[in-house]
């Protein structure tokens, strides 16, 4: 007896090992075409030009908010810049080291809103696809005042 109960649980291992099992098939519930958006064709977009990513993923308003601010950022940067080597010609280190501080400054807050606008644009993307859209609702309650998110 001995013998035959290794037999026997070294056969059932190996029929439940090697046998192929089956789970429940997965039914095809797709009603319709899902529409997405490639996450990484958003990021680049939004690297290469600003707004861009917004723009690809159909967030219009927030590239009306984000292109104008890398815009103006660069440009105040490149103002500073300007300044600095000016103040340099004139070897006022003083003022020199005041526009390259406010140049910097700048170059730091364009760099930080650029890498905002490719997570948000990777974001963006993932969710495309995704209609439910975050309300705010501020209205009376039966105590006071209820604010709910949907």
């Amino acid at each position: 007896m001995p013998i035959r109960q290794p037999i026997f649980w070294t056969t059932t291992a190996l029929l439940l090992f090697l046998s192929p099992v089956r789970a429940e098939e997965r039914k095809d519930s797709v009603v319709g075409q899902v529409r997405t958006k490639s996450p990484g064709k958003a990021v680049l977009l939004s690297l290469l030009i600003p707004g861009g990513g917004q723009i690809y993923t159909q967030r219009y308003i927030k590239a009306a908010i984000i292109a104008p601010a890398e815009l103006g950022l660069g440009y105040l940067a490149y103002q500073q810049h300007k300044l600095s080597v000016q103040a340099l010609r004139q070897a006022d280190t003083v003022k020199y080291h005041y526009y390259q501080d406010r140049r910097n400054t700048f170059l730091f807050w364009t760099a930080a809103v650029v890498v905002f606008s490719a997570a948000d644009a990777y974001v963006s993307a993932q969710l495309f696809g995704f209609d439910q859209e975050l309300q705010i609702e501020l209205g009376p309650d039966r105590l006071g005042l209820r604010l709910a998110l949907r």
